[in-house]
């Protein structure tokens, strides 16, 4: 990364939290990712992670197994799983020595302005801290027409309300391809991406696993909300070893260059 990193949010995937199969916590991999982010809390990076997983592991301890839940089992499952997610989170960083908090959010405190400043208030004052917030939307009290539904565009909006230099995807693909990986072996890993137009739209995967709600649909949306309130945006395989520090060596995923942030943002 040429640009000075000062602050940055980081999505976490349920595919990369829970067991696609028994909804399990993946517990070596958070403790992975923890240590990888050692890269960035020597350099004094602020750091801010949106994590998905609440419902995939509440799910499990509820008993919910069908594909597919209706608003209130997801909601169910999500008031249960949150525990166990953010205890994880505590144990894992707690082995740092840094002190995590959780927060969770509905779209409505990231529009409305009264919500939304006091919202970057807290936020920024966790940081100044240096506290690393946990946050999650708030599927409990959240309705389908009040809601984010997916954790990448939350992201960004948290990134846009913060004013973060870097907005980090952590999923289950190496990034934005010129095809659908899952389906042709003649797919190419799209590098980077000066601008959002039709051509990258049209390379946009929507496969999906049961667990995730988003896709690489939610997250070109993602892509547009950061890029266009300042900060960069990079999709990367959260599986990849040590690739906190690989992004930065920029060796990889896809990079969505920012636009030049405006006075009053």
């Amino acid at each position: 990364m040429k640009k000075k990193i000062k602050k940055i949010v980081i999505k976490v995937g349920s595919s990369l939290i829970a067991n696609y199969k028994t909804g399990s916590p993946k517990l070596n991999w958070m403790n992975s990712f923890i240590n990888d982010l050692d890269y960035l809390l020597k350099k004094k990076i602020k750091i801010i992670i949106v994590s998905s997983g609440a419902i995939a592991i509440g799910r499990k301890k509820i008993g919910f197994l069908k594909k597919k839940l209706n608003l209130d089992e997801q909601q169910a499952a999500a008031s249960v799983g949150q525990i166990y997610l953010v205890n994880n989170y505590k144990k894992a960083f707690n082995k740092k020595r840094v002190e995590i908090s959780q927060v969770l959010l509905t779209l409505e405190d990231t529009i409305k302005k009264e919500k939304k400043v006091n919202a970057k208030k807290t936020l920024n004052k966790l940081l100044e801290k240096r506290i690393v917030p946990i946050i999650n939307e708030n599927d409990t009290v959240a309705t389908d027409e009040i809601k984010f539904g997916d954790n990448d565009r939350l992201s960004a909006r948290v990134a846009e309300i913060i004013k973060s230099d870097l907005l980090i995807l952590l999923s289950d693909v190496s990034g934005l391809y010129d095809k659908d990986p899952k389906k042709s072996k003649k797919a190419k890993l799209i590098k980077e991406v000066k601008s959002i137009n039709k051509f990258t739209i049209k390379a946009a995967s929507f496969t999906n696993n049961h667990f995730a709600r988003g896709g690489m649909k939610t997250k070109i949306m993602a892509a547009k909300i950061a890029t266009n309130a300042g900060c960069g945006m990079v999709i990367v395989n959260g599986n990849t070893k040590k690739i906190i520090q690989k992004i930065f060596e920029e060796e990889e995923g896809t990079y969505f260059h920012p636009k030049k942030r405006k006075k009053n943002n």
